[in-house]
């Protein structure tokens, strides 16, 4: 009998979970993408599984089609396979499989691209500027949590079998995770804006000069960013990140011209400065 109806031992979801966690992704291909990965992660659990190599080739081989997901949060979706797989329920397991790619991969990517990195790549830049070592440190931190969350991640779909579906699908814990990614990475973002672009000011404009109580001859000068401070601080970068998003969204122009944009303006008003001292 090709089935031991065994349950698999810590060791071997350990085993498991270690190879989808850290080795997913390399044998990726523009043909089944993280396939390969996938089905290399199943060795251990169906050797402990099944007593026939030509039933693990059978299994493996059913793993070895198209799979691609966020590799974070594919971590629920693995441990729940190696749940169902374990009770031999093949069927549900493959399409349980492809019913949470597009899910999981939305969610993941959605605490990836949004909550975790440009935040903390914006932390590390700014760190980065003034020289702090530490810029290293935050600059790798979105790689290392979302690595070393895998395997609670992991553990948790296993627990939860073909119910994580349902979790998936739209009940609270992921969708309302989802939507809270979302808003804060957002919000934190948009509280970098004042401290990265601080430097961004209107100099001094002086307008011929005036004597002062002493008799002295001293330069009139107007202090434009004084002036607009008062109305708000940190106005400027406001309206240039305001304009840059104006850009992107409502005239379709895309993050690489508009950086170019910038950096023409940036140049012009530079020269523009040069050439009126």
């Amino acid at each position: 009998m090709a089935r031991t109806n065994k349950r698999l031992s810590k060791k071997t979801l350990s085993k498991s979970a270690l190879r989808y966690n850290a080795c997913l992704q390399w044998c990726w291909n523009y043909e089944k993408m993280q396939g390969a990965g996938y089905a290399y992660s199943m060795v251990p659990a169906f050797k402990e599984l099944y007593d026939d190599n030509d039933e693990i080739c059978r299994n493996l081989e059913r793993h070895m089609q198209f799979y691609n997901t966020n590799p974070m949060a594919g971590a629920v979706q693995f441990g729940a396979s190696l749940a169902l797989e374990e009770a031999y329920q093949t069927d549900i397991a493959d399409s349980l499989k492809i019913a949470l790619m597009g899910p999981l991969a939305a969610i993941g990517d959605t605490i990836q691209a949004i909550l975790l990195n440009p935040p903390l790549n914006i932390l590390a830049a700014s760190l980065a500027s003034e020289g702090n070592w530490l810029a290293v440190v935050v600059a790798i931190l979105p790689t290392l949590l979302t690595f070393v969350v895998r395997w609670p991640l992991f553990y948790y779909g296993y627990r939860k079998g073909e119910e994580v579906i349902s979790d998936v699908a739209g009940t609270s814990t992921f969708d309302t995770l989802q939507v809270a990614a979302s808003i804060l990475g957002i919000t934190v973002i948009g509280g970098f804006v004042p401290s990265i672009l601080a430097s961004l000011h209107i100099n001094d404009i002086e307008i011929g000069t005036i004597i002062n109580e002493a008799g002295e001859e001293v330069a009139n000068v107007i202090q434009v960013q004084g002036m607009l401070d008062a109305i708000l601080p940190y106005l400027l970068p406001i309206l240039l990140t305001a304009g840059c998003y104006l850009l992107i969204k409502k005239f379709r122009v895309s993050p690489l011209k508009t950086i170019l944009i910038l950096a023409i303006v940036t140049f012009a008003l530079g020269a523009f400065e040069i050439l009126a001292k």
